[in-house]
């Protein structure tokens, strides 16, 4: 559907589904902006047409008689901006990453059971909602996610898990959805949940989901060696916990474009092991997750990330597997950037970056020396209109050509 006003002064185009158009003329004097509305929900697209038609009609019935009323035009503009802002958010989840509740294991992997209290105490009193995973995906389908959205996931379900992490989660009455390799499982290792603790936990709670069979690096592996590893945990987890859900979480977060086609046709939602915010843009088998470890789960750090936004851009199928090194990766935007906007975009790779911009909304980031190890991240943020918030991109480029 299209609807369109025009006059001498003024013309006012939208198309349901695709863009809003705003075309104020006077003399020599022109404005146009163009706002993109393929990222928002059906419910918000309506919501900022609603409101724009009644601010732009009496702006041309008026004629615009001087310059000076165009001087609105800023703060309507500005409005509209803050409009998109917050349907964005509303739209959108922080998905938080967990191994281990210790603090006697490897940092890089471990949160302390006090940290971890720290987090929940914070969601509680500042009003986030916690939602399960499965919760979560489905009313992103819905265009239904609230503000302040989190969800809590840990991969591997270690023993730590059970003794430390899941009486908090009672204590809270927060859910968290755990990724489970069924192998150490099934051969009971000590230092991983057993199928009976499972089951006496699943509930409002805590739900388990698909993460290999044994682990393994998947790039290593052929595709028949991939389905296997993924089909015979979804049944050990049918078997065990009555869990028919698919979703799945990547070992190690490796994976390529063509994995990512696999696990689509096999009829899951996956998430990585990168940073970022989960929205309706997102690639849908790759997820993004903040990892909660080391100094990544410290306080400060951990409120920047659950106050995150999607990053405003266009999202792209990139692969993560580069044949450049160092990769080069391009942002575009769906608003032109100000100079203000501009150089408080901050990216971020080992060593640092270069970035050169190609007019006011597309931008190529480049490491400046080669990536040397088998994972690694370029990461960007820029501050959002709303407070003490920050836009977030990231993403996870690999290397198989490094072994572990």
């Amino acid at each position: 559907m299209s609807s369109k006003v025009q006059t001498n002064y003024a013309e006012v185009e939208y198309q349901e589904g695709d863009s809003f158009y705003l075309d104020l003329r006077h003399e020599d004097y022109r404005k146009q902006y163009w706002i993109d509305l393929k990222v928002l929900p059906c419910q918000c697209k309506l919501l900022l047409v609603a409101l724009i038609y009644p601010i732009v009609f009496p702006l041309w019935r008026m004629r615009l008689g001087d310059k000076s009323g165009l001087q609105g035009l800023n703060v309507f503009k500005f409005i509209i901006l803050m409009l998109f802002s917050s349907m964005v958010s509303a739209n959108s989840c922080v998905v938080l990453l967990y191994h281990r509740f210790s603090g006697s294991t490897p940092k890089s992997t471990s949160i302390s059971p006090v940290l971890f209290e720290q987090h929940l105490q914070y969601l509680q009193d500042n009003d986030f909602k916690v939602l399960q995973l499965k919760t979560m995906l489905e009313r992103l389908d819905n265009d239904d996610l609230p503000n302040k959205c989190v969800v809590l996931t840990a991969d591997d379900a270690y023993q730590s898990m059970v003794k430390n992490a899941y009486p908090l989660l009672k204590k809270y009455q927060m859910p968290m959805s755990v990724f489970v390799s069924s192998e150490p499982v099934d051969k009971k290792y000590p230092a991983m949940t057993t199928w009976q603790q499972m089951r006496s936990m699943q509930g409002d709670l805590m739900q388990f989901y698909n993460h290999t069979m044994t682990h393994p690096y998947l790039l290593d592996l052929n595709k028949t060696q991939i389905k296997t590893q993924i089909t015979q945990t979804q049944n050990r987890l049918n078997q065990e916990l009555n869990q028919h859900n698919k979703i799945f979480a990547y070992p190690y977060g490796e994976a390529s474009l063509e994995i990512f086609k696999q696990v689509k046709d096999l009829g899951y939602s996956a998430f990585g092991q990168y940073s970022g915010v989960v929205s309706k843009m997102s690639h849908r088998q790759n997820l993004p997750r903040f990892p909660m470890a080391g100094d990544y789960a410290k306080m400060l750090s951990f409120k920047t990330k659950v106050n995150a936004l999607p990053m405003p851009i266009k999202l792209k199928n990139i692969n993560p597997i580069f044949t450049q090194n160092p990769p080069t990766l391009e942002l575009e935007f769906f608003e032109s950037l100000n100079k203000h906007q501009k150089s408080n975009l901050n990216c971020f790779a080992n060593g640092g970056v270069n970035m050169t911009w190609q007019g006011d909304k597309s931008v190529k980031i480049v490491a400046k020396k080669p990536l040397t190890e088998r994972r690694s991240k370029y990461n960007c943020t820029m501050p959002s209109q709303q407070k003490s918030s920050y836009y977030w991109y990231s993403i996870q480029w690999i290397n198989p050509e490094i072994k572990k």
